[in-house]
């Protein structure tokens, strides 16, 4: 059967595999094998691209991330694009955005907290972790100037009863909220295989308390939101997804070394960008056998990343949801 896509919309590109994190739910930092992708390749990615996700490892750990960026930006003029970080080396960090601000003055970023205080540095690893990050989220806020940020949660069995209090940090602090649930990956998390779900109580109460207080706004990205969150909980009980992901066809992820993947999640090299052009990748026999295998799998993943370009195409059944929680 031949899979029919167009060029892909949205990405993960980790620009390196470098972290000065020790996560609970991710390896990363343990593997000894490293390579930074050269910059012309990144020129050769889809001029579809309209999000891109800069993340690693610790994107920031790249010294030479200011011209990545800088490349990204003239490439591929109309992506919104957002750095994922740990937020752990505030002055390197302030150092680096100072320049990439001039390159890319919309550019977002989005700062780890799994939850308050030690909560935080216990499932991160690293002492001192939160009062970190949080200097760096002020920092660019206030010294930068910048308002595209966000606090990235991502639960976990240790940290479950925590999302409703990063939820209201972020809400205090004036940032954006994402969620994401830690899963497990053959390849990306170093490896990581993630043992225990959370437990369901918990997270009904942390979920249903997000959900409401953000279907109270009238603001729609709150409710598309709120639209995520409520899938992502029920992903996390039945590992099923809400909607079509179309990992491979709307988005790819790739490594720093050049693989490309249809997701975080789903262990199919469609080909490197070392080896091949972009688009020959995109409709060769490898990609085409990595989408196969995808649906074969019953692998599923609900994702930002993936679940983006899956709700902006069923805005029916989304707005349906929309529409009978918020009401009754």
């Amino acid at each position: 059967m031949i899979f029919q896509s167009n060029l892909p919309i949205d990405c993960v590109l980790a620009v390196t595999y470098k972290c000065n994190s020790r996560c609970t739910m991710c390896d990363i930092w343990k593997l000894k094998e490293n390579s930074n992708l050269e910059l012309d390749y990144y020129k050769k990615l889809p001029k579809t691209l309209r999000d891109i996700n800069v993340s690693g490892g610790e994107p920031f750990l790249r010294q030479d991330l200011v011209q990545l960026i800088k490349i990204l930006r003239k490439t591929y003029p109309k992506a919104k694009m957002v750095i994922s970080s740990n937020g752990f080396l505030t002055d390197l960090i302030k150092e680096k955005m100072r320049e990439i601000l001039k390159i890319a003055p919309n550019i977002g970023i989005g700062v780890s907290i799994d939850g308050i205080e030690e909560a935080h540095d216990k499932i991160r690893g690293i002492p001192g972790g939160f009062k970190m990050a949080i200097k760096t989220i002020k920092m660019l806020r206030e010294d930068l100037g910048m308002k595209n940020l966000r606090l990235a949660f991502t639960i976990s069995k240790e940290n479950a009863s925590e999302l409703s209090k990063v939820y209201d940090l972020s809400r205090e602090l004036g940032v954006e909220f994402t969620l994401a649930l830690a899963q497990s990956s053959e390849f990306f998390f170093g490896g990581k295989s993630v043992e225990e779900a959370p437990d369901e109580k918990i997270l009904k109460k942390q979920f249903d308390y997000l959900i409401k207080t953000e279907l109270k706004s009238w603001q729609p990205k709150k409710w598309a939101r709120a639209y995520f969150a409520k899938s992502l909980f029920d992903f996390a009980k039945t590992g099923k997804q809400a909607l079509p992901s179309r990992a491979g066809q709307d988005f790819f992820f790739l490594d720093p070394f050049g693989n490309v993947y249809p997701s975080v999640i789903h262990n199919s090299v469609m080909g490197n960008v070392k080896e091949k052009d972009f688009s020959a990748i995109w409709f060769g026999k490898e990609a085409e056998e990595a989408r196969k295998k995808v649906k074969e799998s019953n692998q599923d993943a609900w994702m930002i990343c993936t679940a983006r370009s899956a709700i902006k195409r069923h805005p029916i059944k989304v707005g349906w949801w929309v529409v009978r929680n918020k009401i009754f």
